[in-house]
């Protein structure tokens, strides 16, 4: 059977369970093409958003990264030891992006 899926390393710890308005629990930066549409605790499934589109696999290679972009972090807060903050004015998360902090949470 030909799902046509990417299986995903990250679940509901890593991003969150709550639809946001626009649909979906988060977004891929730079591929509006593709939703994440099933979740489990420890991944997500994404799809074209054209049903009719096959996905190309050789673009996503084992072990290639996306970035995801959750509708909020509640759930996910609690799961990370620290945040690196970038100054992204064009939201495209690109890895050469400058660090200017670091947030570490407070865990009580």
């Amino acid at each position: 059977e030909d799902r046509n899926t990417l299986m995903l390393d990250a679940g509901a710890t890593a991003l969150t369970k709550d639809d946001a308005p626009q649909g979906g629990v988060c977004a891929i930066s730079g591929r509006p093409d593709l939703e994440c549409y099933k979740m489990s605790q420890e991944v997500i499934l994404v799809r074209p958003r054209d049903s009719t589109k096959k996905l190309d696999f050789a673009e996503f290679a084992l072990g290639s990264m996306l970035t995801l972009l959750p509708n909020h972090s509640c759930l996910a807060a609690a799961c990370f030891d620290k945040y690196y903050v970038i100054d992204d004015e064009t939201s495209k998360f690109a890895a050469e992006e400058l660090v200017i902090d670091e947030w570490i949470p407070v865990k009580g």
